[in-house]
Order: C-alpha cells, then structure tokens, then sequence
C-alpha cells in the first residue's frame, strides 16, 4: 500500500530471505533520510514505532525484521494482524532470491552454517520459501535482488512509500564479438557465422562491420535479415519483463568468426531498428576496443544505418 506521509509516520518493513539483501537496501534507505534499525524482532516493532514523544519521532522509518529465529515468522504475521487491526499504514517490502544467488551469497559470507551438501542446501532454501510464502503474499512489495543493485531496490521503495508509480528504464547493450577470442555471456548470444563471410571478398577484407560496404555486403543477405528481424522481435518482447523486474540492462551479444565483419554490421543495423522504435541502446564491439581491428577503415561514420535495406 502507499503510504500517506502528510497524516502519519513512513514505516517500511523489510522481510525475506537470509542473505536477499535486506541490510544493503537498509543503508541505502538511511542514505535518503530514512531512520533505519537493522535485525529488530518483530516482536519489538511496536514499542520501538510508539517509543518518543510524537514530536520527536521521525518522519520516515524503516525496519529490517529478524525472522530467523524459532517462532519469527510467527511474529511476524501477528506484527502485520496487530498493524492491520490498528489502522497503521505501512509498507512491507519482501526481498528475495534465486536459489543460486542466496548460496552464492552465503557461501561468500563464510557463514558456518553453510553446507557443502547441495541437497542439504536446496531442501533448507525450500523450506524457507514454503515457510515465508504467507508473508510474501502480504507484501505491499516483492522485490528480486538477484538482478536489482540496492540502488534499485531503494528507488523502488521509494516510490512505493511516496504513493508513485516506479518506471524502471532498460537500455540494450549490445556487443559483437568474434568467436575465435572466446564466447561471452549474455542475455542473448546469436551466431551470425551463417552469414557469407566479407572476408572472402578482396576487396572487403580489410574492412569492418563499420563501413559501409561491408555493411552492404552482410545486409543483402535475406538471411542476415530474417535474424535481424527476429532479433529484434526478441528483444522486444523481452523488455517489458526486464523493466518490471527491474532489470536495467538487456545484454545481446553477437558473434562471429572474428568479429570484425558480420557481428559488427549485425549489432549495429539491430541498434538502429531498436532506435527507431524508442529503444535505449548502447553498442560496442568488443574486438575493436581491443585493437585487433581498425574502427572502420573508411570512417564511413554509422554505415549499420545507411546500409538497412
């Protein structure tokens, strides 16, 4: 629920797993002006919410609650009936995890309670989504750190403390590469070593994906197109997920032998048909900033988009 600042105290509730990242979120709230207390059992909420006179209580508060031990979860859900049964506005903002990035974490942590045991380990983190599933379901917020940065994770607390709509803004960045200096990771990886290669053309040889007659050559391919198409289908329809998880980065990555012709011609025409639908995009190639390749041996400026049929 939004919380109506002008008729009493902001109080966000921070719940979830161990290791979600409740603490950094904490910090960054403290930055914006939040008065911020960290693993405070549930139990302790309402005397710490009521603790001071009125006028001295602080305008904004945030709470990460302590539910890891016997009967916090309990505790918990009777904090959230005694709030409900007062009429207290407040915000409860769970925060969550992939399985693989909550054991990450902890192992990372060198906490002593870790497992080695990969059974072990998956069979707990069950049951901690089983056991906390009521809570989540009561959240006024539901936020995934395995792909928000506590920054976004804040700004969207914000906006739900402030009764405003978050709109989380992803860009594209776009990469080629050349498969022959090894494969990177991405969101999406595409092949475009299908495409006749520049490099057996005399006089196209020296060139890059930059220039326009290299461009030209990768473009008049009625396959390069169908894949550009479909790309941008793809990434299209990715988008909306991302912004709402907010996700800020969509990473494409195209590749082919060495990546100075086909992959460079491809990300640059893709680049240029996102922007032309209102798409954020970045584009970098990757074994040019390495210096293996000249940047467009004819400084031919943006030939991706002259050279769209």
């Amino acid at each position: 629920m939004a919380i109506d600042e002008k008729r009493e105290p902001v109080v966000v509730l921070l719940a979830g797993y161990r290791y979600a990242g409740r603490s950094l979120v904490l910090q960054r709230l403290e930055l914006a002006g939040y008065t911020c207390v960290d693993n405070l059992p549930p139990g302790l909420v309402p005397g710490y919410l009521e603790h001071g006179k009125d006028d001295q209580r602080p305008s904004r508060i945030a709470v990460a609650l302590d539910t890891n031990g016997e009967g916090g979860i309990a505790a918990l859900s009777r904090l959230l009936d005694r709030l409900d049964g007062q009429g207290r506005r407040y915000g409860l903002v769970f925060l969550e995890a992939g399985d693989s990035a909550l054991a990450e974490r902890q192992a990372a942590a060198d906490d002593v309670s870790a497992t080695n045991d990969h059974d072990g380990l998956q069979a707990t983190l069950q049951a901690a989504r089983e056991s906390m599933a009521p809570i989540r379901e009561r959240a006024s917020l539901v936020l995934d750190s395995s792909w928000m940065s506590p920054l976004e994770e804040r700004d969207r607390i914000l906006a739900m403390a402030e009764g405003r709509q978050h709109v989380a803004l992803t860009f594209v960045e776009l990469m080629s590469f050349g498969y022959k200096f090894g494969a990177p990771t991405g969101d999406i990886v595409f092949d475009a070593r299908f495409i006749p290669n520049p490099y057996y053309v005399s006089n196209l040889r020296a060139l890059t994906g930059l220039d326009l007659a290299c461009a030209g050559y990768v473009l008049a391919n009625d396959g390069a197109i169908g894949a550009l198409e479909a790309l941008r289908s793809l990434v299209q329809a990715m988008l909306p997920s991302y912004s709402s998880q907010g996700r800020r980065v969509l990473k494409v990555r195209i590749g082919c032998t060495g990546g100075q012709h086909r992959s460079v011609a491809m990300a640059e025409a893709l680049a240029q048909a996102l922007r032309s639908e209102g798409c954020q995009c970045v584009v970098r190639h990757r074994e040019m900033e390495a210096g293996r390749y000249a940047d467009g041996a004819q400084g031919t400026g943006k030939p991706g988009a002259k050279a769209m049929p």
